[in-house]
């Protein structure tokens, strides 16, 4: 089982010898085997890949991302039809019927809004009650938009004031840069499981890739959240950026733990676990057999 988020962040150059990731630099080689890898983050411009270990990346099922100039991940390189039964599924999620959609999506908001009270909660901001209500009271598709109404509360608690999420500043970047970390491990594990990323519960825009991704995603967007408290502090120093050592802890999220079926596991297995009972779910027409994960708190 994979386990490993390799960050590329000097100039190297990257190949595939005797099936290990090859990562040649001026003071000397490093090297790790292909199997342990989950996610490759290629952050630099000065890194050159051989075609052959972006093909056994593939074949061990390892999401890549690329960044642009300022760091900031803006690709995702997943597997092609890694599953035996991808027709099967894919027929699955073609054929599923807008009420077990609206009951997953239900499912998904009440977990994201309970895993935002412990958030809350974990990191010393506020008790979480008010939002473990509005949890509660989630219905059917979210018809009342519950996710939204729990944001605006969140932030506002959560976030130094004067926050703004979608600005242009150091908390910001924190945040999109975790996400996408993330998002890239939940959709590895889609396609390993024959899901198509493209066709969401929720999410449906034509020009999204990764809409089933997104939708869940959004369980795990607090475990972001509460790593992005401990570097922004109370008050991040105006015109702070996104260091090198803030993007390895970043990095690093797939490893972090979570509850998951009464277990510990790493996000990463958590994410697997995810996928594949939304498969189970599918089967059976039973949005109940969706697991998603907690805080392990």
């Amino acid at each position: 089982m994979s386990w490993r988020t390799v960050l590329i962040q000097n100039r190297c150059s990257l190949s595939l010898k005797n099936a290990q990731l090859r990562c040649e630099r001026n003071d000397g080689v490093v090297t790790i085997p292909v199997e342990d890898i989950t996610v490759l983050i290629l952050e630099t411009a000065q890194a050159t890949v051989t075609t052959s270990l972006l093909a056994a990346l593939q074949d061990h099922n390892v999401a890549v991302i690329t960044c642009d100039g300022r760091h900031m991940p803006n690709g995702l390189l997943l597997p092609f039809l890694p599953h035996s039964r991808l027709s099967e599924i894919a027929a699955l999620q073609r054929d599923w019927s807008r009420p077990f959609r609206k009951r997953c999506w239900q499912r998904i908001v009440q977990a994201k809004i309970g895993n935002q009270a412990d958030c809350l909660m974990l990191t010393g901001q506020d008790t979480g009650t008010a939002l473990r209500q509005m949890a509660r009271r989630v219905d059917s598709g979210d018809t009342k938009n519950r996710e939204a109404q729990a944001a605006r509360d969140y932030w506002k608690r959560l976030m130094p004031p004067g926050f703004v999420r979608g600005a242009a500043d150091f908390a910001n970047a924190v945040l999109n840069y975790g996400y996408m970390v993330v998002r890239a491990a939940v959709a590895r594990s889609l396609v390993s499981y024959g899901l198509l990323p493209c066709f969401g519960l929720h999410h449906d825009s034509n020009l999204n890739a990764y809409n089933l991704a997104d939708d869940l995603l959004e369980p795990f967007r607090p475990f972001v959240d509460r790593e992005v408290i401990r570097l922004v502090g109370d008050m991040p120093p105006a015109g702070r950026e996104l260091s090198r050592q803030d993007r390895q802890t970043l990095a690093a999220l797939p490893t972090r733990q979570v509850l998951i079926d009464g277990e510990v596991q790493t996000l990463t297995n958590a994410a697997d676990r995810v996928a594949s009972s939304l498969v189970r779910a599918l089967r059976e027409k039973d949005s109940r057999l969706l697991h998603l994960p907690l805080f392990a708190v």
